[in-house]
Formats: C-alpha cells, sequence, structure tokens
C-alpha cells in the first residue's frame, strides 16, 4: 500500500520572478542552461564514478545509474535542477530514467531525433500546454565543436512533424558548448544531437530524465540502491521513484 503522505499538497510550486523568467524561456525555446547546477567537487567524483562503471562494463551506455554507486544518487533530487523541473513540470515529478554516455573518439554525427513520440490529440491538436518528458544532461568534460556539443533546434518541440534523416543543418541550430558544473535541460521533444567527437578524448554525460508522476517511467527501479531510497528516503526522493504506483 502506498504511502500517500508524499504526494505535494500543491499541484504547482510558487515561483519567484527569475523563474518564472528561466519557464518562460524554457516553454518558447524548449531548453535551458543552468550554471551552477553541480560543484568541481561533485563533477570530479562523478567523472571517478563514470570511468570506473566504463572500465568495468565497457558498455558506451549506462542504463540505471544510480545502481552504479551511491555518487550518482544526489543528482535525483539535485536541488538547482529538481527546483526548476517542478517550476515547468510542477511538483508531482518522477524520474523517467537515470543514464550516462561515454562517448569515444572517432564517434560519428549522431541523427537529429526526439527521445519520444510527439504528443499530439486524434484532432491533432498541437503540442500540449506543458512538456510531458525532460532530460538534464550534466556534461562532464568542457563541450567544444572539435569534441562533440549538443546540438538542438530552438523551438523545434513544438513542431508537428519528424525530425529529418540524418543531420542535415538547420539555419537556426544551436550548439550548447556546456561546461562542467553546468546542466543542460532540454524538452524530450526538441530535435537534438550529439555532434561527432573528432578530438582524442572521451565525452562524457550523466542524463536524469524527468515527467510528470502519473506517467509511466522507462526504468522499472526495482535494485538494491533505488529500492533503500524508496524505503528509507525522503518524500521527495521516494515520490522520484514511482513511490506512488497508481493516481
Amino acid at each position: 500500500m502506498a504511502d500517500r503522505s508524499i504526494i505535494p499538497q500543491h499541484l504547482n510550486p510558487e515561483l519567484s520572478p527569475e523563474l518564472a523568467q528561466e519557464v518562460a524561456f524554457f516553454l518558447k525555446w524548449g531548453y535551458l542552461v543552468v550554471e551552477e547546477a553541480i560543484s568541481q567537487e561533485q563533477v570530479q567524483a562523478l567523472r571517478e564514478a563514470l570511468d570506473e562503471a566504463f572500465n568495468r562494463k565497457g558498455e558506451q551506455f549506462t542504463h540505471q545509474l544510480l545502481e552504479e554507486d551511491d555518487c550518482f544518487t544526489f543528482l535525483l533530487d539535485n536541488p538547482p535542477v529538481l527546483t526548476r523541473m517542478k517550476a515547468i513540470l510542477g511538483n508531482c515529478v518522477q524520474l523517467h530514467s537515470a543514464t550516462a554516455r561515454v562517448t569515444q573518439p572517432g564517434e560519428p554525427d549522431q541523427n537529429w531525433h526526439r527521445d519520444g513520440p510527439w504528443p499530439m490529440a486524434p484532432e491533432n491538436t498541437p503540442y500540449g500546454s506543458i512538456p510531458g518528458q525532460i532530460n538534464c544532461g550534466y556534461f562532464l568534460d568542457e563541450l567544444t565543436m572539435e569534441n562533440g556539443p549538443i546540438a538542438i533546434l530552438p523551438g523545434s518541440q513544438r513542431v508537428p512533424f519528424r525530425p529529418p534523416e540524418g543531420y542535415p543543418h538547420f539555419p537556426d541550430e544551436k550548439f550548447v558548448l556546456a561546461t562542467p558544473g553546468q546542466a543542460v535541460m532540454f524538452d524530450g521533444w526538441i530535435y537534438h544531437r550529439g555532434v561527432a567527437n573528432n578530438s582524442d578524448q572521451r565525452r562524457r554525460v550523466c542524463l536524469m530524465c524527468y515527467q510528470n508522476a502519473w506517467m509511466k517511467s522507462r526504468e522499472p527501479f526495482n535494485g538494491p540502491r533505488v529500492t533503500k531510497l524508496l524505503e528509507n528516503g525522503t518524500p521527495e526522493q521516494q515520490l522520484l521513484l514511482g513511490g506512488i504506483p497508481r493516481w
């Protein structure tokens, strides 16, 4: 039986003028760069933990990231990011997935894509009033045009057709040259892609994806570390990990 006391008492938080401006920017353009999202000490700890996971498993993608090391746990409810997630999605937020990617030197350009099907009602009502899913990338290496930034097409989250095949250039595309310590939030339906890594260094990122709490998550959240958080974590952590299975 779920503990319904973990459900927030108010659907939406009160926003400061500054936060309201950031929300308006995100809703219009589909992305937001969060300054000082994590400290340099946290950046270094994440690098070491992700390198250990990569060296142990040898896989480009790490799924169920929270199960890899306790070092990743703080990303679940990291205040600078979670505050903005709740400002956009409301207080009833749930984690969709926690992953990481290590892009090796020589990796080619990714294709333009969205992170899920574009939400359209049967009567072709375009894009809902709020996003359904927001991803957040904590880039652990400085992004340059050589090692491959994240490319986005601002405003494309509202376009009612699929991204083109491949990776053609758009006049309005933006290359986000994030630095360690920043976080890049982006609407799951914005056109985006990783640019080729033409450097001699890895490009590392932790990706925490959030959604409305009544939507289904991609991960089962049933590993030992997450189960411990579900049993003993804060009410917010329990809500984020699906502590309310039915709404």
